[in-house]
């Protein structure tokens, strides 16, 4: 003789598998959202080689490395270079390495790089080092950055310019922002300047 079945279970238990199911598919849309979102902002990128862009760093990090760099380039920046902005890319502290931004972050240090650009052109100063641009959560927790740094959005650029003190560069910044170049934060440190385009405005160090 069969047991009888319960048919309210049977329901309750329906409705936990469609619901788990339909947990299944929405994080699998999102998983295939970003995908497209990364692909519409890195794949379309050449892969050509970039002056001043070593084998060595694509053969490390692979052809985004080429990609990123072809972006870079596509700014028609005056006076900063693919390798200046890439090289902190692959800088490390201790056994922490950087990286190189998600795809869909690119877009993102745009408009400070045209601020560092802006800069060096009214200066008439080349720039000597971009100490510091994008950190990975992880090289970030290495040198002690901050957890909301703009670094981590990669909106924020760490700067020296040749023959030109801290104190002159952050000044030069906080003019070019007054004069409605950009909004974002502005930071003197002792041997750099860093300057971000948060969207609003903040300074430190004086």
């Amino acid at each position: 003789m069969q047991d009888d079945i319960d048919t309210t279970e049977v329901g309750n238990l329906g409705v936990v598998g469609r619901r788990r199911f339909l947990g299944w598919m929405a994080a699998a849309g999102c998983g295939l959202l970003f995908s497209v979102r990364e692909a519409k902002a890195g794949l379309f990128y050449s892969t050509k080689p970039v002056k001043g862009i070593p084998q060595s760093w694509v053969d490390q990090k692979g052809l985004d490395v080429l990609r990123y760099a072809n972006y870079i380039k596509g700014l028609r920046l005056k006076n900063i270079t693919p390798y200046q902005v890439l090289h902190p890319h692959f800088k490390t502290r201790g056994r922490s390495k950087n990286s190189i931004p998600p795809r869909y972050m690119w877009r993102n240090i745009a408009a400070t790089l045209r601020v560092i650009d802006l800069m060096a052109s009214s200066m008439r100063a080349r720039v000597k080092d971009l100490l510091s641009i994008y950190r990975s959560p992880t090289y970030n927790r290495a040198v002690r950055g901050r957890s909301k740094s703009q670094h981590l959005e990669n909106r924020a650029v760490d700067v020296k310019f040749h023959g030109v003190s801290a104190s002159t560069v952050s000044r030069v910044a906080r003019k070019l922002r007054a004069a409605g170049h950009f909004k974002g934060g502005v930071g003197r440190y002792s041997s750099f300047t860093h300057v971000d385009t948060r969207g609003h405005n903040a300074d430190w160090g004086g």
